[in-house]
């Protein structure tokens, strides 16, 4: 029974019959080189961990780097907007099979959230074997601290999701929730940034053995392994429970029995007002399309996660290269650097596929007397409007971190921005009239491999007008020279936009027409990809 449904999950991410090579191709390099990245990690930690004369201050660089690793393989998922492969329990309860083996079969699956961490972890174990101060005598304590570190991470991850889940479906909670997993992720680099003492940041991550990370630090290094081994023992044993108690309850969980159904707004209302505001400057039906995109977007607590997240998550990205007294770059432009991870963070549910959550009513653009010019457009502005704030909100934090975040610099954030969404707009009208993917909006996302890969290839390229303006101001000195470049990025841009923009309608009207309507007409079988 396991076999059979992990066989299913592999099958499932595996290539369509019909999708081209080239496809093919782009999604096997872009896999290889996220790998290769997370490969290079593994190596340096071989060589650092093989090293004997730095044995002593193992225990000490394992205590400060190990809950690191737990925060990213706990919050990565979360961030990234992707929980990976899981099992929709709703859709294989009227099936005989065991709760234990459905138990077995999510912790299995938790591996394809962050496999990428097993790398740099197999590569601390391999130097610490390496290392002549340890060697293979402490092959038991090495391999098998590291075993029970990765499980304690892949049951706690899947724990987490499940309770995730079913709070991201309680209204009153989902808020609370962002707001709580927010301050949890972004406080250690609030730290880092502030004037608060480098010993006050090391103690909240001590080395005593209770901790679970200290514990597997002390167990492969063959340290105080008495303590260390219950204390690691006790902490999976922990983690085992909490994710069996968190499944039996989204076993039983019921999900349309507790939403509570949308409630009237007032039809004065600031956010009434909010949404019609488009049909104050613009004509029927772009205005009309552009509302109700709005409003879509607002009802559905997946896309307000994330939006939220695309505010804060750039601290937590960039805030460690910008401490104070430090100069460079990314402190001069703090504001448009985390702006534009916003953007991109955005694209996973919004330009990469906007027709996703519209799933089989994406007929009706079809049917309806609008243009599909008048469709895209709309979507790409509804976008662009939820940017101006998003823009406000980091510009905000960014003068809590004592970041400069004047006047001058948010209008110069906003036409960065501008100019970059052109770009980006342009390639995900065309992916998403040529590799639509329905998006249901009661999970936390449906991000395909391929669009995450094509979002990491894309970014450097459609980024290096803006790159290239920067460059030059810094190295010219020169005010006008980065204006003038970024008048030649926004021209180019433009037309670049309206030649994709042609280019995707030709496509949606043609023959693609009917495979971009199957697509978004599927849904999810037992076994889901998020």
């Amino acid at each position: 029974m396991i076999a059979a449904i992990l066989k299913a999950q592999f099958l499932s991410m595996r290539l369509r019959s019909g999708t081209r090579s080239g496809s093919a191709i782009f999604s096997a390099i872009t896999g290889l080189l996220f790998y290769v990245a997370f490969g290079c990690i593994g190596w340096v930690a071989m060589l650092f961990f093989s090293a004997g004369d730095q044995t002593p201050i193992f225990v000490t660089a394992l205590s400060i780097a190990l809950p690191f690793v737990m925060l990213y393989w706990q919050l990565a998922p979360l961030i990234a907007a992707s929980f990976g492969a899981s099992i929709d329990l709703q859709k294989l309860r009227a099936y005989p099979i065991p709760k234990s083996s459905l138990f077995k079969v999510e912790v299995l699956l938790r591996i394809t959230t962050c496999a990428e961490l097993l790398l740099p972890l197999t590569g601390m174990a391999v130097g610490l074997l390496r290392n002549p101060s340890l060697g293979w005598k402490y092959s038991p304590l090495i391999i098998g601290g590291t075993v029970v570190f990765a499980a304690m991470n892949i049951l706690l991850s899947a724990g987490t999701r499940s309770l995730l889940e079913r709070l991201i479906l309680r209204t009153r909670l989902r808020e609370l929730l962002m707001i709580l997993l927010v301050t949890v992720a972004v406080l250690p680099q609030i730290m880092l940034a502030t004037r608060i003492k480098k010993g006050t940041i090391l103690s909240l991550a001590p080395s005593q053995v209770f901790w679970p990370w200290a514990a597997v630090a002390h167990l492969v290094t063959g340290d105080a392994v008495l303590l260390a081994l219950p204390s690691a023992l006790f902490w999976l044993a922990a983690a085992t429970a909490f994710s069996r108690w968190q499944f039996e309850r989204t076993l039983q969980f019921d999900g349309a029995a507790i939403r509570r159904p949308e409630r009237q707004g007032k039809t004065d209302g600031v956010m009434e007002r909010l949404y019609r505001l488009p049909g104050r400057f613009l004509p029927d039906p772009l205005a009309v399309l552009i509302e109700k995109e709005l409003r879509t977007y607002a009802r559905i607590p997946r896309f307000r996660i994330v939006y939220a997240m695309s505010c804060f998550f750039g601290v937590i990205v960039f805030l460690p290269m910008l401490r104070k007294g430090q100069q460079g770059f990314f402190r001069d432009n703090a504001l448009p650097v985390m702006c534009l991870y916003g953007l991109m963070m955005l694209g996973q549910i919004t330009y990469w596929n906007a027709f996703g959550f519209d799933r089989s009513a994406a007929q009706g653009y079809f049917s309806w007397p609008v243009r599909f010019r008048d469709v895209l457009i709309a979507k790409n502005l509804a976008v662009w409007a939820m940017l101006l704030p998003q823009v406000l909100v980091v510009a905000t934090v960014c003068q809590i971190a004592h970041l400069g975040a004047g006047p001058g610099k948010i209008v110069e954030t906003v036409i960065v921005v501008a100019v970059s969404s052109l770009y980006w707009f342009s390639l995900g009208n065309y992916c998403s009239v040529r590799i639509p993917r329905a998006m249901n909006p009661e999970k936390m996302n449906q991000v395909t491999n391929k669009m995450q890969a094509l979002t990491i290839m894309a970014m450097p390229v459609l980024l290096l007008p803006v790159v290239i303006a920067y460059w030059s101001r810094w190295f010219f000195e020169s005010q006008i020279i980065f204006w003038a470049i970024m008048a030649i990025a926004a021209i180019v841009g433009a037309i670049f936009y309206w030649v994709g923009l042609d280019s995707s309608v030709q496509a949606a009207n043609g023959q693609n027409r009917e495979k971009m309507l199957l697509e978004l007409s599927k849904s999810d079988g037992p076994l889901s990809i998020t």
